[in-house]
Order: C-alpha cells, then sequence, then structure tokens
C-alpha cells in the first residue's frame, strides 16, 4: 500500500506541475504571435543566423553568442533569404542594426519571430520547473507549489520569457547553476558539480553579467570549506571540473577557436551600444550619469506587492518556520545580493530586467511561507487571497506583463511617471497600432515610434511626426506616439520650456494600446 500510495503522490505531483507549465506556456504564446520586433531582437536573432551559416561572430560581439545561437536554431529548417553582400555586413564598420533590420523585414517576420523567440519560452518553463524542485527540497512539498505558483505569474519573467535577448535565460542558467552546486555541497557527487559547470558555462556564454556568478560561487565555496562540509580537496577537485566544464561549453558556442580571445573581446565591447549623452529616466527626472538608487526604485514598483509582502512576512516570520543551514540560506541570498549591487553599481538605468536572476531565488525564498497552510484557517485564507491577487494582477495586463507596474505606482497605467524604455516600451506594440486602425476605420496616421520600426511592413500608412509639428501646436491629424518618445518630449520640455513636447500631460490621449502607444486627435 505504501509503494502504491507514493506512486499516487507522484503522478499527482507530475500532472500538477504539467499543468502549471502548460498555463505558463499558454499566458506566452499570443505574445511570441503578436507582439512585434522588440529593439534588441532587431540584432540578436539575424547576429545568431549569421553565426550558424557563415561561422563569423562580427555582429553583435559585444554579447555571448549562446542565446542568439539557440534562437535562430530553428531557422535553420526555415531558411530564410540571407543576404551577405549587404553593405552593413561586408562595409568596414558593420552595421548590425540596419543588418538585422533588413534581415526581420525582407523574410517572414512573424514565422521568424516565433521560431526564434519559441526556445525562450521553453527555457522559461524549465526554470520553473527548478524553482519548483529547488523550494520543494529545501523547504517542504507546499513550498515547491507555492514557489512555483510565483513562478508561473511572475510578469517580470513572464515579459522577457517571449523575446530573443537574455534576461530571462540568464536567470534560468543562474539558477540552474547555483541549484546543482547546492546539491553538490549537499551530496558531493561528480554529476552535481559537472551539471553546476554546464550550467556556469552557460550563464556565462549567455550574458556577460553572469560573470557575476563567480564571486557568487567563491564566497559560497568559501563558506562550505569554512563549515568542512567536504574535504578541501574534494571541494577544489569539484571547482575544477565545474570550471573546466564552463569553458568547454563557451568555447564551444564560439566553434572551438581554442582560445578565449572572442570571449575576452566581447567583455571589453560590452558598453559598444552607450551612448554617454542618453538620458536615463527615473520618477519625472532625468540623468545622463544614472541614479544610484534606480534598481531598488524599479524592483518596487515592477514587483508585484503580494510578492513584496511575502518577502516581507519571511523575514517578520522567520523564527516560526523550519530553519534550514547557514549554507542553504546562503545559496539564496548571497547572489540575490551581489547581483542587486553590482547591477545598481554598473548596469545601465533601462529596465527591471537586469535584475531578473534574482527572482527565481525570491521565489523560493518566499516559499517557505507555506507552512502557513498548515498554520490554520486564517494562515491558509491569506495564502489563497496573495495568490489569486498575484495572479490576477499578472493576467489583467496580458499580454503586455512587459508593462506591468504595482499598485504603488499606479498600475500599467501609472508607469510611464516612474521609468521608461524596456520597462514600458521597447517596439513591441507595432502590429497592434494596424489593428487599432483597422478597427477604427483609419487609413493614415501620423507616426513618431522609433526604435527600429518598421510600420509600413505592417501596412501602416504613415508619416513621421515633424519636429515642428511636436514642438509646437500640432496641425488637425491623428498622431501615434511611443511612450519613450512621450518621455523624452518631458526631458525636451525641460530643457526648453518654450516647447511643447510633453504631450502626456499637455493632452489627453483618445486611445492607449499596449500601453506603450499613446493615440492623439487634433481637430
Amino acid at each position: 500500500m505504501q509503494s502504491h500510495s507514493k506512486t499516487d503522490t507522484t503522478w499527482f505531483r507530475c500532472l500538477g506541475v504539467g499543468l502549471l507549465l502548460a498555463i505558463q506556456f499558454a499566458i506566452l504564446i499570443p505574445g511570441i504571435l503578436d507582439l512585434t520586433a522588440t529593439y534588441d531582437e532587431h540584432t540578436h536573432l539575424p547576429s545568431g543566423y549569421t553565426y550558424l551559416k557563415t561561422g563569423d561572430f562580427r555582429l553583435n560581439s559585444q554579447h555571448p553568442p549562446f542565446v542568439k545561437l539557440l534562437a535562430a536554431t530553428p531557422l535553420l529548417a526555415l531558411e530564410p533569404q540571407l543576404n551577405l553582400n549587404d553593405p552593413a555586413w561586408r562595409g568596414p564598420r558593420q552595421d548590425e542594426w540596419a543588418f538585422g533590420a533588413r534581415f526581420l523585414y525582407t523574410n517572414d517576420t512573424d514565422r521568424l519571430l516565433f521560431w526564434g523567440r519559441l526556445p525562450v519560452v521553453l527555457l522559461s518553463l524549465l526554470l520553473s520547473g527548478y524553482v519548483f524542485v529547488w523550494a520543494r527540497q529545501l523547504f517542504c512539498p507546499a513550498a515547491g507549489w507555492l514557489s512555483l505558483l510565483l513562478s508561473v505569474f511572475s510578469p517580470t519573467l513572464l515579459a522577457h520569457s517571449r523575446f530573443v535577448t537574455f534576461d530571462a535565460p540568464l536567470a534560468v542558467f543562474v539558477t540552474m547553476a547555483l541549484y546543482h552546486f547546492w546539491r553538490w555541497q549537499r551530496d558531493g557527487t561528480t554529476l552535481h558539480a559537472s551539471l553546476g559547470g554546464l550550467a556556469l558555462g552557460l550563464a556565462l556564454a549567455t550574458k556577460f553579467s553572469g560573470l557575476i556568478l563567480l564571486p557568487v560561487l567563491a564566497i559560497l565555496l568559501g563558506l562550505c570549506a569554512v563549515q568542512k562540509v567536504q574535504r578541501t580537496g574534494k571541494l577544489l577537485l569539484g571547482a575544477a571540473l565545474a570550471l573546466a566544464l564552463a569553458a568547454l561549453v563557451i568555447q564551444a558556442c564560439y566553434f572551438f577557436p581554442f582560445s578565449f580571445e572572442p570571449y575576452l573581446d566581447g567583455v571589453t565591447r560590452v558598453n559598444a551600444d552607450r551612448d554617454p549623452n542618453f538620458s536615463y529616466f527615473l520618477m519625472g527626472e532625468f540623468s545622463t550619469g544614472g541614479f544610484w538608487n534606480y534598481f531598488l526604485v524599479a524592483f518596487l514598483v515592477k514587483t508585484p506587492l503580494p510578492l513584496l509582502l511575502g518577502l516581507l512576512a519571511t523575514g517578520a516570520l522567520y523564527r516560526r518556520f523550519k530553519r534550514i543551514s547557514l549554507r542553504d540560506e546562503a545559496f539564496l541570498w548571497v547572489p540575490v545580493l551581489l547581483f542587486l549591487l553590482v547591477t545598481s553599481w554598473k548596469a545601465d538605468n533601462i529596465g527591471v530586467r537586469y535584475l531578473l536572476p534574482i527572482y527565481p531565488l525570491l521565489f523560493i525564498a518566499v516559499g517557505r511561507l507555506a507552512k502557513g497552510w498548515n498554520g490554520g484557517r486564517p494562515s491558509r485564507v491569506a495564502l489563497v487571497l496573495l495568490v489569486l491577487w498575484y495572479a490576477g494582477g499578472t493576467l489583467r495586463v496580458q499580454p503586455d506583463q512587459l508593462a506591468f507596474f504595482n499598485e504603488i505606482a499606479g498600475g500599467a497605467e501609472g508607469g510611464h511617471r516612474w521609468l521608461d524604455d524596456s520597462n514600458i516600451s521597447w517596439g513591441q506594440d507595432v502590429k497592434r497600432i494596424k489593428w487599432w486602425m483597422d478597427d477604427n476605420g483609419v487609413d493614415r496616421i501620423k507616426f513618431r515610434y522609433g526604435r527600429n520600426v518598421a510600420p509600413g511592413h505592417y501596412g501602416i500608412r504613415s508619416v513621421p511626426v515633424s519636429d515642428a509639428e511636436w514642438l509646437g501646436d500640432p496641425p488637425p491629424g491623428l498622431y501615434a506616439f511611443d511612450t519613450h518618445e512621450l518621455i523624452r518630449g518631458r526631458l525636451h520640455e525641460q530643457k526648453n520650456p518654450a516647447f511643447k513636447t510633453d504631450w502626456l500631460e499637455r493632452y489627453e490621449p483618445i486611445a492607449r494600446i499596449g500601453y506603450s502607444c499613446y493615440v492623439f486627435r487634433f481637430d
């Protein structure tokens, strides 16, 4: 009977996890179908395809290649046209943005984006699986379910799991690496040291901020040595094996040049796209030097309030929970603190996405609140209400989780007062502008969207909004403005009060499209 009961429990667990992952997949699919190419996808996906077809890594070398290679692999079966005579490829100074835009828009764009984005979607499902397993093993079975729910309905994770960008995949491989190293220091098995090394290599080959994992793991290894978890020699041997496998992964991602020069060259070029004159935006203010508290504020307004409350409760009720060892706590909190500190110190102030690697660890940490499930009816009701609030807030903005803001910021509708760039508008709603025009019988519109988009490709008949129309009193007509451009308008008016470019304050839009575009009518 005991064996039969265990089989039934395993079957139920697999069914439940599969159902929740299917829900996560169902939430993500409309986005990869309906959202147009984000700014960064214009170079990431085409660059990956050129790597596979030519073995040449000249485009977008300021980022490691793994995710670009992974996303471009399904394109091999589609055989899109690749013009290697394009001056943007052959010229003395390659223009990855021009080349990428021409590649995307001279082929079947929607088909390329769907198949290119699908591997990133599948990686996010893998991440949720790891969150479930780690929380379950660390705390209790109920913790696994709570942490899994937090992962499946995370607006930040969902937002960045439907694009060919690096932040969500980095979160996947950081979590995988930490989990397997956590298991290795507990079990001492070569298998987990090897899997941890492979995951570390994938993190390093996904984004250069994955290098933060190296000091994180050094601190954790030092803690294990001090506490004599294993013999020092065995710890060092396992670490050496993991580093060797990580190096092998990096070599494989560059097609085995038997040198780390391409990788190290990329590290030196990581800020190649940075404009020293670009003004970062935070809470109505602009700064070319950035803000020391940018990522703290971004985290506070882009993270659902139920998760923030869960983190507070985790700290406040810590003594009531089953204690775990200092090492176990360190595997959660050391990476959270180091990623937050280094990101706040070095990263461009353009998106909460740079903090994505800490979110899975927070889901796991909050999972321990599931002990409240056995704490009586009030605890259960509170936990259920928090989960419903959390999931409902995410689904309310479907498929616009990119523009999610919590109640502190006034929801997605108030986000433009707090943050800019990939927190709201990344070029993702061009197709939906066309749908709005068709639904409202609009034949032509004045357009200011920027970000390398191609409105004509989607059948939008438009003329650019001139500077004169924007700076002064706009002539009669319909105007579609990207939220990023409107926030830049606020900057222009701050610099010169004679300008009339702060349209969000001056005028009332007649429509909002996906939180990233506003439509204005002047008669």
